[in-house]
């Protein structure tokens, strides 16, 4: 597996997209998740991709914890899968354990993410290629 980008939990969209683009990111689409109550945006710096999330305001989103205790924080590294059955399977030999099932994702054009938490490593996300 590839990284393919760092998440940023963040209160504000508009306020972190903004303070971003100072450091040279350039965004694109922003996506309403109604499903998970977030709103995303990715952002490119040369090769490096960001994931802006927030909530929408619609209700309780998977970032307010982190939100709560600790504020804006980079909170999971994403992985692209070539097989993400497979490399499920692999890293819960790893003693990871999955935390949110795969499921589709508007942000990624309906292709399936899954959220696996390790006692060490933290939050990881794994997205289909």
């Amino acid at each position: 597996m590839k990284i393919d980008h760092i998440g940023y939990a963040v209160k504000n969209i508009e306020k972190a997209r903004v303070a971003f683009e100072a450091l040279g990111f350039v965004f694109d689409t922003l996506y309403n998740d109604t499903d998970r109550n977030i709103y995303i945006q990715f952002g490119k710096n040369d090769d490096y991709c960001i994931e802006l999330i927030s909530p929408n305001g619609g209700g309780e989103s998977p970032i307010d914890y982190y939100l709560s205790k600790v504020g804006p924080i980079p909170y999971h590294i994403c992985y692209s899968s070539k097989c993400i059955e497979k490399d499920i399977k692999d890293l819960e030999q790893k003693r990871f354990k999955v935390t949110v099932s795969p499921a589709q994702a508007i942000a990624f054009g309906g292709k399936r993410v899954v959220f696996l938490m390790h006692r060490t490593v933290g939050m990881i996300e794994i997205v289909e290629e």
